[in-house]
């Protein structure tokens, strides 16, 4: 059962690898290190999946990836699953002064299991093969990350080319109310992102009816055979919305890095 779901995370973080490409990769006795410019812990960490070196190579190998992440003007940054390699990693990097920060929980279901879910049929709901100007507008204007940072995640979605991928926008009135991020790998798991609701439109069910849209009118046509996503674990209302829907828990991860200076979470 442990080596099973060793095996499971393994795969997701796989899949949300590919779901969110870097810019830049450097490879590192198992260790997969990721630099895309700062933004985004996802697209800027190492996800320590394997390990072939030794605990010999350990304090070596944390040594390298300082220096890499350093010679990209970056902080060292770790994405640590409930399974990682080395399994004494977290102590190694504790003992390094790094911290953990924004837990996360990942959840998914079967899509013949998706519980169904009411509509607001007062907005409109659209989709888009690619990421439009008009959605990163308005990313940049409501969410955490600033115009120059939208651009960075632009060319990041710009390269998420062999996994078929879909944007969902929501209007009321002609104004942008909402937006969804959705990425299907060739194994069938469609991973849900950039889930985000217009501070003023908040508590209207729009999460919940993009969602509804996209499993509806999308995922059925494109031969989905799981969703899947991931909340930060102090985001109460995002996980009782998913909760509903019928997905459990896969598994937990956070991130580590040293010198830790939060920022504001985003509002799903």
């Amino acid at each position: 059962m442990i080596m099973k779901r060793k095996k499971e995370i393994r795969n997701f973080q796989e899949y949300l690898m590919n779901s969110w490409p870097a810019k830049h990769y450097y490879f590192l006795n198992g260790w997969i290190l990721r630099f895309t410019e700062g933004v985004t812990s996802r697209a800027n960490s190492v996800f320590p999946i394997r390990y072939t070196g030794t605990q010999i190579t350990l304090d070596n190998d944390l040594e390298l990836v300082e220096k890499a992440y350093n010679a990209h003007g970056l902080e060292a940054v770790f994405t640590i699953p409930d399974f990682h390699e080395p399994k004494n990693l977290k102590e190694k990097l504790l003992n390094r002064g790094y911290q953990p920060y924004d837990h996360t929980t990942a959840l998914g279901t079967k899509i013949e299991d998706i519980q169904p879910q009411k509509i607001n049929e007062d907005f409109e709901y659209f989709f888009f093969k690619t990421r439009i100007k008009e959605i990163s507008d308005f990313l940049s204007r409501y969410s955490k990350w600033n115009e120059i940072e939208q651009n960075i995640i632009q060319e990041i979605n710009q390269r998420i080319i062999f996994p078929i991928k879909c944007y969902m926008l929501t209007k009321l009135n002609k104004e942008v109310t909402g937006t969804l991020l959705a990425v299907l790998v060739p194994q069938g798991y469609l991973y849900i992102g950039d889930v985000f609701v217009h501070p003023d439109y908040r508590r209207q069910n729009i999460a919940t009816s993009m969602l509804v849209k996209l499993i509806e009118e999308w995922t059925l046509i494109n031969g989905v055979g799981f969703i899947w996503l991931q909340v930060e674990r102090d985001n109460i209302k995002a996980l009782n919305l998913y909760h509903k829907f019928g997905m459990r828990k896969l598994y937990n991860y956070y991130y580590m890095k040293k010198n830790l200076i939060a920022k504001p979470s985003m509002i799903n």
